[in-house]
């Protein structure tokens, strides 16, 4: 298990002072793969291997959010093997030890060459999930809003700092995507809830239109890039913020 501290700095927090996705989704995916090289499944060891793991679906839930300055402690573990996934869960809790944030994941390995999904079988290691230790959901599948309203519409262009070493966009970037269309010019309120389900890869030069709904304090965002006959659109991520 991974467990260390990490302390949030100005550039964590957005306009309104409230943890951006991007900074938080960093902090996530860096424990997640110091966590994975322990293991003996991280970066320098499946990159000479063509492999990588990515990131399918992400859910969290927070009971507060840090503040500027804060000392965080943040755990994160292998949660399980199910049907070809791996489940990844992890928490953020403060120094007397109450937690702020608990999150859960859905991973899929990855030829990076092939760009196709592997077996876990692939792995030069096998992987045993240590259980829930005590973060009880799942990553949810994500389902269109009933009854909701345009809320906002923007179009991002994947440029070379939105891409990794993968060659892809990095997950993080779509946190800020997904703020940018949830934000609006007096809302202060902080989020709740994060869901996110990455639906297709995204690389240089792709055009992300970006659509946002709302019914009521929930916002569903969706990405969309036109396909080469220009006739249809393949959506990329979708999410859902749940605002408190």
């Amino acid at each position: 298990m991974y467990d260390e501290r990490e302390r949030i700095t100005y550039y964590d927090l957005d306009g309104n002072g409230v943890l951006k996705f991007s900074a938080f989704l960093r902090m996530v995916h860096n424990a997640a793969d110091i966590n994975a090289g322990v293991l003996g499944v991280g970066f320098t060891q499946l990159s000479p291997l063509g492999m990588s793991f990515v990131l399918q679906r992400f859910s969290a839930d927070a009971t507060r959010l840090p503040a500027y300055g804060e000392e965080v402690r943040i755990r994160t573990w292998p949660a399980a093997l199910e049907r070809g996934t791996f489940i990844r869960k992890g928490e953020m809790l403060d120094t007397a030890g109450n937690k702020l944030i608990e999150w859960a994941s859905l991973w899929l390995l990855f030829d990076i060459n092939e760009r196709k999904i592997l077996r876990p079988s692939a792995l030069p290691v096998t992987l045993v999930g240590i259980g829930d230790e005590g973060v009880l959901f799942a990553p949810q599948k994500i389902e269109p809003l009933a009854d909701a309203r345009p809320f906002s519409s923007h179009t991002h262009i994947i440029r070379f700092a939105d891409i990794d070493t993968n060659a892809h966009t990095n997950n993080a970037i779509y946190g800020d995507m997904i703020n940018n269309a949830a934000h609006a010019p007096n809302r202060e309120a902080p989020w709740k809830q994060l869901h996110i389900n990455y639906l297709a890869e995204t690389r240089l030069g792709d055009e992300i239109n970006i659509v946002a709904t709302k019914s009521e304090s929930t916002i569903h965002i969706t990405g969309a890039v036109d396909t080469d006959n220009g006739l249809l659109a393949k959506q990329v991520f979708s999410s859902r913020v749940v605002l408190l």
